[in-house]
């Protein structure tokens, strides 16, 4: 659900901005990503990420959880370019492909058809999912809930669990801490809650004056764990990933099944 504002910057607008504008780094922030530097080599090193991803999760699900017993329908919330779709969509007989920008969603397709991929359906986002009808043996989404507001991703989250298999995994990555300085998060705070701000620190940082703001949302993890808690999750593995400015955690977190 989109919020429109004038001052407070909306992630959902600047997300569909990148998507017409520069996808790729949208997705990954890293210069050699940018639209003018992706040659084709470019492109299949930033698909190889996504599938050494996908690589990863398939692991650590099998060494904490089990195997998953079946590999019959995936999610991918907060798709973007389709960069974990394509590795999800070799391993599962059905991928449905989520995310709340049409322009990523573009793109995302043209990827899947360039590599012969046609078991992935693309569905449109809103707070509630309401477009995904199935349930799915594993949902995964990663770089994404950091994008969107704490509040509203946490909602999200709850709908994500309602939309697991018995047994099936939810594996999920985002920040819960800020390593970087407080003056870094303090401009970051100002720019996210003052939209006209951004486009003075593109002209400073010599970028496009147009180049949408790229929010960065602290999730509060006994909060989630609350909320696994309540939808009867006991079972949850994490892990900690660092980068420069924030500590994110990946969890995995299986769904019992239920009491007849």
């Amino acid at each position: 659900m989109k919020r429109h504002g004038v001052i407070r910057n909306n992630s959902d607008v600047s997300w569909e901005k990148w998507g017409k504008l520069d996808p790729y780094y949208g997705v990954l922030a890293d210069a050699k990503f940018r639209r003018a530097n992706l040659t084709n080599h470019v492109k299949a090193e930033f698909l190889q990420t996504g599938q050494a991803h996908i690589e990863r999760v398939l692991a650590l699900a099998q060494a904490h959880c089990g195997e998953i017993a079946a590999r019959c329908c995936a999610l991918d919330f907060g798709c973007g370019v389709g960069r974990v779709v394509i590795p999800l969509a070799r391993a599962f007989e059905r991928v449905t492909a989520v995310d709340v920008s049409q322009s990523m969603l573009k793109v995302a397709q043209q990827n899947c058809r360039e590599r012969g991929i046609y078991n992935v359906e693309f569905v449109a986002s809103d707070d509630e999912l309401t477009q995904v009808t199935k349930r799915f043996d594993l949902i995964h989404s990663c770089l994404v809930l950091q994008h969107i507001p704490r509040r509203r991703g946490e909602k999200i989250i709850s709908h994500l669990i309602e939309k697991l298999t018995d047994q099936g995994i939810l594996a999920i990555q985002f920040p819960f801490a800020r390593t970087g300085s407080r003056t870094h998060a303090a401009l970051h705070a100002l720019r996210r809650n003052f939209a006209p701000l951004v486009i003075l620190a593109n002209i400073i940082l010599r970028r496009r004056w147009d180049e949408p703001f790229m929010q960065m949302n602290i999730y509060d993890l006994n909060r989630i764990l609350s909320l696994f808690s309540r939808n009867g999750i006991k079972h949850v593995f994490s892990e900690i990933v660092e980068t420069a400015d924030f500590a994110s955690v990946l969890i995995l977190a299986q769904k019992p099944t239920r009491q007849a």
